[in-house]
């Protein structure tokens, strides 16, 4: 059981947070400040330094939460997906609808567009990376998809599934089903997926 100071801290953490994803989204990243992101939450400049050495420390713990996230969404639907197009279908629609469903991630992701494509390479996504690569060369191995660099497909599923999410953020009355049959159609594509045999 926490402690109440283990309570306070992460109460104190939080406040940090949801004052920097506010101050992100009015003013975009690069025009906050830790002094906006305090005086948002109610805090001491000396109380944000207990948790982050400085702003660009507090943006990595949110791409680590998102990309924990992306993972448990991804090992979720390789347990269900029957076949690597459904594989793709699933994910993507996850994908996007996080991106974009939810008003504070959607804003969020807007607002920062130049900052979010700046981090396609960070540190925090590259399980990501990893993960859909091994997808990729294990699904190559079990003959679902044709012999395939897997370096070159990752990139092909990441720019891809990017720049399609970037286009539903800025089309507000894009569909998330239209974007992930599209997505589907050119990542199956692009992967060389193997046709299932009829039974």
């Amino acid at each position: 059981m926490a402690t109440k100071h283990d309570q306070n801290r992460a109460e104190k953490r939080e406040r940090l947070v949801r004052a920097a994803v506010d101050a992100f989204i009015e003013t975009g990243y690069d025009n906050t400040t830790v002094s906006d992101v305090v005086r948002r939450a109610g805090m001491t400049p000396s109380t944000f330094y207990n948790y982050y050495r400085d702003k660009d420390a507090l943006r990595d713990e949110l791409l680590e939460t998102g990309a924990s996230q992306i993972l448990t969404g991804l090992a979720a639907v390789r347990k269900s997906a029957g076949s690597v197009e459904e594989f793709v279908r699933v994910a993507c629609r996850g994908l996007f609808a996080a991106m974009v469903q939810d008003a504070t991630n959607a804003a969020l992701l807007r607002r920062n567009l130049p900052m979010l494509r700046s981090l396609v390479d960070s540190k925090s996504l590259q399980p990501v990376y990893a993960a859909i690569r091994r997808d990729i060369e294990r699904a190559a191995e079990r003959g679902m998809l044709r012999p395939i660099d897997a370096e070159f497909a990752t990139a092909v599923v990441r720019a891809s599934v990017l720049e399609i999410g970037v286009v539903l953020l800025l089309s507000p009355g894009s569909e998330v089903e239209a974007a992930v049959e599209f997505a589907t159609m050119c990542l199956s594509s692009a992967l060389q997926v193997v046709a299932e045999t009829p039974a």
